[in-house]
């Protein structure tokens, strides 16, 4: 699963990479995203006659809650979501079909299990997994939007996908987010496309090669605490 990210790029960052309109609002660096945390993500809105064709970045919750939650409902919102079902889970299928996004993250945090055999309590070991060449994760997701009571405007949220782990990741856990490379951005945002099949081909684990990881401090299990500091390795070494 992924249930803690790094979004410390700017909008203007992100509009350069993904050749998108912004949208007015200025999010600070975020280096513990946790469930519920506002962070930029990019899609195309196909939601009205008259939206525009190209890619936007908005502002989403990270926390999927499906269109029929209603706004004061305390329903948990969902995180992730499996690759292998979006596409048929009821809470996720319509959005698959049609919004998708992409959340871009400088890197996320995993909690190793260090446990030896006959060991009860579980020791655990936060481990932060980023690419080899520094560049941006672009995560794929789907997204939803829904009016709540008093407000204007939609609330937007999104999930991030998971596949099985790669050869490199399946030593911290046996599940990963899915990364999209940038030859498939098009195919994944465009909500024209409804060729179901070939967007789950997307879905594939990314390869080893692209990342690296390493040890980090414990005190990023607290969402309250932020600041690059969390990403630091606790040894000068990769752990791998």
């Amino acid at each position: 699963m992924c249930g803690r990210f790094v979004a410390a790029a700017s909008a203007h960052e992100l509009a350069a990479l993904f050749e998108a309109d912004i949208v007015d609002v200025n999010l600070a660096p975020n280096y513990n995203v946790a469930p519920s945390a506002e962070v930029y993500a990019t899609f195309i809105d196909g939601r009205a006659a008259d939206r525009k064709d190209g890619l936007s970045i908005e502002v989403f919750s990270w926390g999927f809650l499906p269109k029929w939650t209603h706004s004061k409902s305390r329903q948990k919102r969902l995180i992730n979501a499996r690759a292998e079902t979006v596409d048929t889970k009821v809470s996720f299928a319509d959005a698959f079909a049609s919004r998708r996004c992409i959340i871009p993250a400088n890197g996320f945090y995993e909690w190793k299990v260090l446990n030896s055999p006959g060991e009860k309590k579980r020791k655990k070991q936060p481990m932060f997994v980023f690419r080899s060449d520094q560049e941006l994760l672009c995560l794929a997701g789907v997204w939803e939007s829904r009016r709540v009571d008093g407000s204007e405007k939609d609330e937007l949220s999104f999930t991030i996908l998971t596949t099985e782990a790669n050869g490199f990741l399946s030593n911290i856990h046996d599940r990963m987010p899915v990364v999209l490379p940038k030859s498939t951005w098009n195919e994944w945002l465009d909500p024209q496309n409804s060729d179901i099949a070939g967007l789950k081909q997307i879905l594939r684990p990314a390869p080893s090669a692209l990342f690296e990881a390493h040890r980090v401090n414990p005190k990023v299990g607290n969402a309250r605490n932020n600041g690059p500091e969390l990403m630091a390795p606790l040894v000068q070494d990769s752990m791998f």
